[in-house]
């Protein structure tokens, strides 16, 4: 763990948690009524969130980071240009699938 990283009490973590669940809770009944594209969004926001309070729990893969890169780039795209955010996506999904083959000694071929 470096100095960068924050770390947060049990209490602030909890409250976090808490506030992480809510988010989530609440944007599942939120899709019901928003427009379709909303819903990809809606789960790229939950994935962010999770990867911060893991962030902020001294926990951070820069291989997640990379792969959502393409993500954070693209994400304008949603309503605008589907297609394109869903491209992102896939290539997000692509890059973490070189990094579990490589991790697990599999070249995929």
């Amino acid at each position: 763990m470096t100095d960068m990283l924050k770390k947060l009490s049990e209490e602030e973590m909890h409250n976090r948690i808490l506030d992480y669940v809510g988010y989530v809770l609440t944007s599942a009944r939120a899709i019901y009524r928003e427009p379709h594209s909303y819903s990809p969004m809606r789960m790229v926001d939950s994935l962010e969130k999770s990867l911060n309070l893991l962030r902020d729990a001294g926990i951070k893969d820069d291989s997640v980071e990379e792969s959502m890169t393409v993500i954070r780039e693209n994400r304008w795209r949603v309503t605008s240009d589907p297609e394109a955010f869903a491209n992102a996506l896939d290539e997000a999904i692509l890059r973490l699938v070189r990094v579990t083959l490589q991790e697990s000694g599999t070249t995929g071929e």
